[in-house]
């Protein structure tokens, strides 16, 4: 079977066809330049120039993430947060064709799918949120273009098994797409590296969870060149701004720094995992490979409500399937975290 022929085959035809905007930066970025309209006087944030174009290849920032993952530079492409990722994924592989969602899991993947008015077909994982190979493939409905996996998954914790995802890869002519936003706080088998062996997956990675750059709005794809070269065709010519891309340059260059927190959030993990199974009423503390707990108890909703009262905000999943009376709660800092719990059991054991 030829993978990379499967690729281009569920490529849009309209994308396949696309020529991409040729901006003026695409090529020469030094000299004397005249080409652009852009204010000649310089403007810096820092050591960043701001009054000139940024480069709309990102030249060094993918060279950066590539070394750091381990894959060539041409397998790796970065957007405005891993959701702009998302939105060509929808643009280059989804016109009149459905997706696959295993729920429960992140709520975007559906709203994507409703703003493009694409069909979204569910598979539900197992038992303890596992995601069957088998069941996928029995099910999958014949007008399914992409499935969509997030592991570590959100908001259930969980890792799902690598080899079962390898098997859909290597048995359905669809693409995969593997999102591991919160790979790092796991001791799970990433397939950021596995793109050369399966044209047909796309791993989404971002800075907004163990690099702790929410804020700086950056995440990454990781695939078979081929399927980057399509991105950068459906991509805003400028879409990362020189301060972007310098401040994820900086954010890889300080990856030990970020392993260092990564360390401090799992310990923190495990004690809040513990202190919740003490606490009366607590009825489930799902286990997580993730910076987050999912845990539940009674009257969920309500809980949230009153957290939220005294200034404590959790997020309350009880409406998502399979997840009656559940709350999903981030791993904060020690003092945040003991301010939580010491709450959650006062409000519990006054009910």
């Amino acid at each position: 079977m030829n993978r990379e022929g499967i690729l281009e085959e569920l490529v849009r035809p309209n994308i396949r066809r696309l020529r991409a905007y040729r901006c003026a930066r695409e090529t020469v970025k030094e000299g004397i330049l005249l080409d652009a309209n852009e204010n000649p006087f310089p403007r810096r944030c820092g050591t960043t120039l701001l009054n000139r174009y940024p480069d709309p290849h990102q030249t060094e920032l993918r060279a950066a993430l590539a070394g750091w993952i381990g894959v060539r530079p041409e397998m790796v492409l970065a957007g405005a947060g891993s959701d702009e990722v998302l939105d060509w994924i929808f643009k280059v592989f989804c016109s009149g064709r459905a997706v696959c969602v295993a729920e429960p899991t992140y709520g975007m993947y559906r709203v994507l799918a409703d703003i493009y008015e694409v069909p979204v077909r569910d598979v539900a994982l197992g038992p303890d949120f596992r995601f069957d190979a088998q069941v996928f493939l029995n099910e999958v409905a014949s007008d399914v273009r992409v499935l969509f996996l997030c592991t570590p998954n959100n908001p259930t914790g969980n890792l799902l098994d690598p080899g079962e995802i390898e098997r859909v890869l290597a048995e359905w002519r669809g693409m995969v797409v593997v999102d591991e936003a919160y790979m790092e706080f796991s001791d799970g088998t990433s397939l950021a590296t596995a793109p050369d062996r399966y044209p047909n997956l796309i791993v989404l990675r971002t800075f907004s969870k163990a690099f702790g750059r929410a804020g700086l709005r950056l995440g990454y794809a990781v695939a078979h060149p081929t399927a980057i070269q399509f991105f950068l065709k459906v991509k805003a010519p400028y879409n990362l701004s020189a301060w972007a891309q310098a401040e994820g340059l900086r954010a890889v260059e300080a990856a030990r720094e970020s392993a260092r927190e990564v360390r401090l959030i799992r310990c923190e993990r495990e004690r809040v995992a513990v202190a919740l199974r003490d606490i009366p009423g607590v009825r489930r503390v799902f286990p997580s490979d993730a910076n987050f707990i999912l845990l539940q108890c009674p009257a969920a909703s309500e809980i949230c409500r009153s957290l939220l009262e005294e200034g404590i905000v959790v997020r309350d999943r009880s409406g998502l399937p399979g997840l009656a009376d559940c709350i999903r709660v981030s791993i904060g800092t020690p003092e945040e975290n003991t301010l939580f719990l010491g709450r959650l059991r006062h409000y519990l054991e006054g009910r």
